[in-house]
């Protein structure tokens, strides 16, 4: 019994050295034991420990075990934070170099003529006395007596263009923007109704209308996404493009 009580106060003896020291750590260093600390205090208990009943192998196994366990663990988390850092890093970056690729992909587009599905049509003035509207029938297979109404802006028709059969699709056409008396229109926005007769079941269908556009500017709209302001057309995605002219 004199050996075990001389060796418990030896273990209060390394304790209060150990607390005095933790002293001038910080609160996060005096929180974190590391391996040097592990087998100070693993030697101080093999040194404590009864003669008569000495901890077992399986026991001081299953110590170091659960010890490297832990630091292993704690390894690991340090490893992955970087990780998660450097990953975050180059996904920003990319998005940057995406978001700048499609700027310039973007604002090549400027100035040039594009065609977008539309229900509406622009006619403009391409000379002192010259109109045209440029559009696109998107059809597929063949269609008989088609047929364009061009209406105002109070649905009204004011030209019908008896465009005939065609055997494939698409089919483009122009208006030159006079109304059925001969009336020059004036430059604008008019609504577009497309039918045909479809050879296979000899109804008339609906045909979708394209219209023809220059792109006049680009800029970043939702979520980064880039819009294109069409002359005469208004405002259209990216993704809305159909056919880029030559």
């Amino acid at each position: 019994m004199s050996t075990i009580d001389t060796n418990n106060s030896n273990i209060l003896e390394n304790l209060r050295k150990t607390e005095q020291a933790n002293q001038n750590q910080s609160e996060a260093e005096r929180n974190t034991m590391g391996q040097e600390d592990f087998f100070s205090l693993l030697t101080t208990q093999l040194a404590a420990q009864d003669p008569t009943n000495p901890a077992s192998n399986e026991e001081m196994i299953s110590q170091m075990t659960s010890f490297t366990m832990a630091e292993g663990i704690t390894d690991l988390g340090d490893k992955f934070d970087t990780f998660t850092g450097q990953f975050s890093e180059f996904l920003a970056n990319n998005s940057v170099n995406q978001t700048s690729n499609k700027a310039l992909q973007a604002s090549s587009m400027v100035g040039r003529q594009v065609l977008v599905e539309s229900e509406q049509g622009a006619l403009f003035q391409v000379g002192e006395d010259s109109y045209m509207m440029p559009a696109q029938l998107m059809f597929e297979g063949g269609m008989n007596d088609i047929r364009v109404n061009v209406q105002d802006s109070s649905g009204k028709t004011i030209q019908t263009l008896e465009l005939g059969a065609s055997s494939e699709g698409p089919l483009t056409y122009t208006w030159d923007g006079k109304n059925s008396a001969g009336e020059q229109m004036p430059a604008g926005l008019y609504k577009i109704e497309a039918t045909g007769i479809d050879p296979s079941s000899g109804q008339r269908t609906d045909i979708t209308n394209g219209s023809y556009s220059t792109v006049s500017s680009v800029r970043f709209g939702a979520g980064n996404a880039l819009d294109m302001n069409l002359a005469g057309l208004g405002n259209f995605s990216m993704d809305d493009i159909i056919e880029v002219a030559p």
